[in-house]
């Protein structure tokens, strides 16, 4: 059995619950400056989950892409399991990192990193966990203590189609989170989707 609740060391567990989720915004793209509007084009977007990823992981990583496709126009559609961390290899994937990148502050619980076009329009993401510093669960373990993959997760899908940060206190888009609330579990919030269709002119 994949896992990847056990994992990371207790300590850092027990010193998790005391830190608010800080989330990485869309990062940097390779070619392009991250700044302003930026869209993705294609409706269908494909993704992944690295491969050491357990079984209840990929149930709630499908559920949360499964909630935003139900709300917005996207067809997001699971391929499978691909290699851990941020490449730029043409696959958006979702990973569980015990290494967290050095490029990357290391106080962040997760981060998106989306790459554009010429144009500035989204053409790849990949998100990353950071196990080093915190735990994830999910609403069927509900581990005290732990943040919520399905909140976080859906969260930083919002940054992976282009949404900014929404400083509403109930608010998925919002930048900080405490892992008892974990971004209410992955609940879409009508700001969060009224800023989508003005993106997208829904």
């Amino acid at each position: 059995m994949r896992g990847i609740f056990f994992l990371v060391p207790a300590a850092i567990i027990a010193a998790a619950a005391l830190i608010l989720f800080f989330c990485g915004e869309q990062g940097r793209g390779v070619d392009n400056d991250s700044g302003g509007i930026h869209l993705r084009t294609s409706q269908r977007v494909e993704y992944y989950l690295n491969m050491e990823a357990n079984d209840q992981t990929e149930v709630a990583v499908r559920e949360t892409f499964e909630r935003w496709g139900e709300a917005t126009h996207f067809d997001f559609v699971y391929k499978g399991r691909h290699r851990a961390g941020l490449h730029r290899d043409g696959k958006n994937t979702v990973s569980f990192l015990l290494r967290w990148p050095e490029e990357i502050p290391i106080g962040k619980i997760a981060y998106c990193k989306n790459w554009y076009d010429g144009t500035g329009n989204i053409v790849e993401s990949d998100i990353i966990f950071n196990m080093s510093v915190a735990g994830f669960t999910t609403r069927r373990t509900r581990t005290p203590g732990y943040y919520y993959i399905e909140g976080v997760l859906a969260h930083e899908v919002g940054h992976m189609i282009g949404l900014d940060h929404i400083e509403e206190a109930d608010c998925l888009m919002k930048a900080l989170s405490p892992s008892e609330e974990s971004y209410f579990m992955g609940r879409i919030d009508e700001k969060t989707l009224r800023r989508y269709r003005e993106l997208y002119n829904r």
